[in-house]
This record gives structure tokens, C-alpha cells and sequence, in this order.
């Protein structure tokens, strides 16, 4: 399945854009979504982080994978305190908790699917559906 990023409004892109740049800021301390995402090193999710970034910026159409790997990343950035930006990223985004919540959740709405979430992770770490 295929998600073209030009349905995103000004507001969502906007979120997205300061959700994954917060992974080169206050977000970047955590190992877990390199590693969780298997990417091999920091450099190599760094430069994913900013070709995703690209891509959203001109409306670009992606994979099921890249929307999955840009919910994924938004969600950290912005809910997790622990992985992500966290109750920081009110400091590093122009939206108060309540815009970037709705933001997230019409992101979720437009580019969810089962599909994009199973590809997100190894296949190894999913249980087999027998």
C-alpha cells in the first residue's frame, strides 16, 4: 500500500516535521528505536530521520513501511518521555500538549494500518499465527 504524504495538512505536517527532528535533539539519547527499528547504527537512523523528513516536506507518496516509521517515530517523539521528546516537546515544537494531541490523532487516523505496523519491526519478534 502506498500513502501520499500531500494529504497531510499544514498542522499535521508541521508536527511531523518538529516530531522527527526531535529525534536529532532532545529525543536522540535513546537507543531503543535504533535498535527496536534495526537500523545498525545512529547514523544510519539519522539519515532515515532526515529522508523521511524530506519526503513529508514535499508531499511525497511512501510505503506502507516509511507512513508506519513516521507514526511510529511522531507517536515516541511525542508521548514518550522515556524514548522520545516527551513532556519536552511543547519546548521544541510550536504546539501546546492539546494541538499536538489532535494532530497525532489524525495522523493515526490517515496513516495507520496493520500492514505498515508488522513491517515496522524483524519479522523474528512477532508470534507465529498458528
Amino acid at each position: 500500500m502506498q500513502f501520499e504524504l500531500s494529504i497531510l495538512t499544514a498542522a499535521e505536517y508541521e508536527f511531523v516535521d518538529a516530531a522527527l527532528a526531535s529525534w536529532e535533539g532532545v529525543a536522540c539519547h535513546s537507543p531503543f528505536p535504533v535498535r527496536a527499528l534495526g537500523f545498525s547504527d545512529r547514523d544510519q537512523f539519522w539519515s532515515e530521520i532526515e529522508r523521511l523528513r524530506q519526503l513529508a516536506s514535499v508531499g511525497a507518496v511512501v510505503t506502507d513501511l516509511e507512513a508506519a516509521r513516521v507514526l511510529f517515530l511522531s507517536e515516541l517523539a511525542f508521548g514518550s518521555d522515556l524514548f522520545g521528546a516527551g513532556i519536552e516537546f511543547r519546548y521544541v515544537s510550536p504546539f501546546s500538549d492539546e494541538e499536538a494531541l489532535a494532530a497525532l490523532r489524525a495522523l493515526q487516523r490517515k496513516l495507520y494500518t496493520h500492514s505498515g505496523a508488522k513491517a515496522l519491526f524483524r519479522p523474528e519478534l512477532y508470534p507465529d499465527p498458528e
